[in-house]
C-alpha cells in the first residue's frame, strides 16, 4: 500500500444527515443549552451532547451508551453535529454530566418545550395517554450520592412485558396523533388508574396552555374509576373505554336491542349512545358493536362451549358409576356438578335402583343376607341455548364513554374513532422497546440518569416523527410518490423505510479534508430533494 492510499479513509452518513437536519431545523442544540446553560470550559455542550445521544438513537445500531464513541468513531462527526468536534470528545463524562443536568432541570418541562416549539403547525385534537413498563436485567440498588433524592423506584410491578420476575419502571406517554407531547418517568410499581389522574391534575394546565383549550384526553379502561371522573370531569374533556366487568355496564349490554344498532360511515362498526351516570358525573355511553371483533370472538365462544361439553360428558361419566343412597342425594350431587356448567345443562336424567351388599367381602349375598337400595345415574348434558344466545349478545361489543354530552362538538363517531387512535400510544412504545433502539442502554445504575435518558428516548421519536410527516406533507404537495418495501408507490411511506434507503452513503476522505459523498443513488437524491434545500446541502449533492 503506497502513502496515497493511506491518506483515504470514509465514514459513514447513512440516513444520520436527515435526523441532524431536523434536529437543526427544530433547534435542538439552542434549546437545551438555554435550559441547561453553557460552561465555556466544555468543548461539547449539553445541547450537542443531546443530539449525539439522538443520533446514536436512530443509528439502529444496538449499540448502549457505554459503546457511545465505538458508535461516532465510524461518523461524520463534523457534518452531523459540528466542525472541530472528535470522536474523543464525547466521553461517557460528558454524557453522564449531561444527563445529571437534563435531570435537575426538570426533564419533563423541557421536553414539553421543545415538543411546542417543534411542531409549529402540527396537531390534533386528542391526547392519547398509555404507559408501558420497562424491565431492567441486575439489582438496580439506589446508589446514594449527588442524586439521593431521585423520585423513582425500579422494584417489582405489574409487568405489561410478561417478565414480574424482573424489576421495572413505567413510561407514561402522551402522543398528539402520532406526535409525542409529553413523556415521564415512573415507579415500577405505579397504578394507571392513579396516575392518568395525577397527570392531567399535575400537567394538564401546561400542555392545555401549549397546546389549546379543546384538547380532549383519551386513555384505556384503566381510568375509568368512580374517584378518577369525580376529580377530572369538572375541568377537562376525556374520552375512555367502560369495563365490561362494571355492574352498570352489564346492564346497558343485557337491555341493548341489537336492531337498534346503527350503521356508520366507519366500516365494519355500528353503534348507539344513550346518557348515563357515574361518580356523579352525565356522562355519554356509546355501545359499539364491531364486525370483526364479533367474528373473532363467536369462534372463540364455540372453542369455550365444546371445551365445557367434553368436560360435562365426563362428569356426567363419573356420575353414573357413583351409587348414591337415594334419588334425592344423586339429583342433589349432579346439580352442583351442572352448577359448573355456563352453557349445558343436565337432560334426560333417570335412575337405576339396584341391591348391593350391606356388608364386607365379595361374592353373591348369602341367603337372607341384608341387601342395601342403591341407586345409578344415567343422563346427558345438552345446549344451554338460551344462556348460549345471552353470551353471544354480548360479544363484539364494548363501550366507550366521555363527559362531553354534545353530539355537536364531538360526535358518537369522532367519540369511536379517537378510541381507535389510541394505536397512537401503543405504536409509540413500540418504538421507543425496539430492540434496534437503545433501550439497552437503560444499564444506567443512576436513576436520575434513567428519568433524563427516557427524555432522550421521547426526543429521538419526536424527531422520527417529525422526518417522517416533513417527507409526507412534500408528497402530498408534489402529487408524487416513492416505492415501498415491494416497489409499490405510496404516498405515505415510512420513515424507517426511507432510512433503509440511505444505507450504504460514505463520506470519503483524504486526510481530514473530506472529498466527496457517495452512493447517493436516483431515489435518495429525490428524497433530499423532497425534503428541502438544507437536507440536500448536508449530503452535498445538489
Amino acid at each position: 500500500m503506497n502513502l496515497a492510499e493511506a491518506e483515504y479513509s470514509s465514514k459513514n452518513l447513512d440516513h444520520l444527515g436527515i435526523v441532524a437536519e431536523v434536529c437543526r431545523e427544530i433547534g435542538l442544540v439552542e434549546e437545551i443549552d438555554r435550559a441547561l446553560g453553557v460552561d465555556p470550559r466544555q468543548k461539547v455542550t449539553c445541547g450537542e451532547a443531546v443530539v449525539a445521544m439522538v443520533l446514536n438513537a436512530l443509528g439502529f445500531v444496538d449499540r448502549p451508551l457505554y459503546l457511545f464513541p465505538e458508535f461516532l468513531e465510524t461518523k461524520p462527526v463534523e457534518i452531523l453535529i459540528r466542525a472541530g468536534l472528535n470522536v474523543e470528545d464525547f466521553n461517557d463524562d460528558v454524557l453522564g454530566r449531561t444527563l445529571d443536568k437534563l435531570y435537575r432541570a426538570s426533564p419533563e418541562s423541557i421536553f414539553m418545550r421543545i415538543v411546542a416549539k417543534a411542531y409549529k403547525g402540527y396537531g390534533g385534537r386528542f391526547f392519547h395517554n398509555d404507559t408501558t413498563s420497562m424491565s431492567l436485567q441486575g439489582d438496580y440498588e439506589h446508589e446514594e450520592g449527588d442524586l439521593d433524592a431521585v423520585p423513582l423506584e425500579i422494584t417489582y410491578g405489574y409487568s405489561k412485558d410478561g417478565r414480574p420476575d424482573l424489576k421495572q419502571f413505567i413510561i407514561s406517554l402522551v402522543m398528539d396523533g402520532d406526535l409525542p407531547v409529553f413523556i415521564q418517568v415512573l415507579n415500577g410499581n405505579a397504578s394507571d388508574k392513579n396516575h392518568f389522574r395525577e397527570i392531567v391534575k399535575r400537567y394538564g394546565s401546561s400542555l392545555r396552555e401549549m397546546w389549546g383549550e379543546d384538547r380532549i384526553w383519551v386513555w384505556d379502561s384503566a381510568f375509568y374509576s368512580e374517584r378518577n371522573v369525580e376529580e377530572i370531569s369538572g375541568s377537562y374533556r376525556w374520552i375512555t373505554r367502560v369495563p365490561e366487568t362494571l355492574s352498570k355496564a352489564k346492564e346497558v349490554m343485557e337491555k341493548l336491542d341489537g336492531k337498534m344498532l346503527r350503521k356508520t360511515s366507519i366500516a365494519g362498526y355500528q353503534l348507539i349512545s344513550t346518557i348515563v351516570e357515574y361518580g356523579g358525573v352525565k356522562q355519554r355511553w356509546i355501545v359499539v358493536f364491531s364486525e370483526k371483533a364479533f367474528a373473532r370472538e363467536r369462534v372463540a365462544l364455540e372453542k369455550r362451549i365444546e371445551k365445557e361439553r367434553a368436560k360435562a360428558e365426563k362428569e356426567l361419566w363419573h356420575a353414573s358409576h357413583q351409587p348414591f343412597h337415594s334419588r334425592e342425594d344423586g339429583l342433589h350431587a349432579l346439580r352442583a356438578t351442572e352448577k359448573g356448567w355456563k352453557f349445558h345443562h343436565v337432560a334426560g336424567l333417570e335412575f337405576e335402583e339396584r341391591r348391593k351388599k350391606n356388608g364386607e367381602g365379595r361374592g353373591r349375598p348369602k341367603t337372607g343376607e341384608d341387601l342395601e337400595h342403591v341407586y345409578y345415574s344415567k343422563a346427558s348434558c345438552v345446549a344451554d341455548e338460551p344462556a348460549i344466545e345471552k353470551e353471544l349478545l354480548r360479544r363484539g361489543k364494548f363501550i366507550v364513554a366521555s363527559n362531553e354530552l354534545d353530539s355537536e362538538k364531538l360526535s358518537d363517531e369522532e367519540t369511536l374513532t379517537a378510541y381507535k387512535e389510541q394505536q397512537y400510544a401503543e405504536r409509540g412504545f413500540r418504538f421507543l422497546k425496539d430492540p434496534l433502539f437503545f433501550a439497552h442502554s437503560m444499564f444506567l445504575k443512576n436513576e436520575g440518569r434513567i428519568i433524563a435518558l427516557v427524555m432522550i428516548m421521547g426526543l429521538a421519536l419526536m424527531i422520527y416523527s417529525l422526518a417522517e410527516h416533513k417527507l409526507r406533507a412534500a408528497l402530498a404537495e408534489t402529487g408524487e410518490t416513492l416505492p415501498d418495501q415491494r416497489n409499490k408507490p405510496t404516498k405515505s411511506p415510512t420513515i424507517r423505510r426511507v432510512f433503509q434507503v440511505f444505507e450504504g452513503i460514505t463520506v470519503l476522505y483524504i486526510g481530514s479534508k473530506k472529498v466527496k459523498i457517495l452512493n447517493i443513488k436516483p431515489l435518495p437524491a429525490k428524497i433530499l430533494s423532497l425534503l428541502g434545500s438544507e437536507y440536500t446541502r448536508v449530503y452535498d449533492c445538489g
